[in-house]
């Protein structure tokens, strides 16, 4: 995951998991939230 994962995360933060967003729903719990962000951060470092 890179920054641009990030910035792309951060557009469909707190909406519904669709196609172009499944990526980044990194729990499997249907939201694009606060712990896929966290989850997504721990990637990074």
């Amino acid at each position: 995951m890179s920054l641009s994962d990030l910035l792309t995360m951060l557009s469909y933060f707190m909406q519904p998991v669709t196609k172009a967003s499944a990526a980044y729903d990194l729990n499997g719990d249907g939201m694009i939230t606060t712990s896929d962000l966290l989850l997504m951060l721990g990637l990074l470092g």
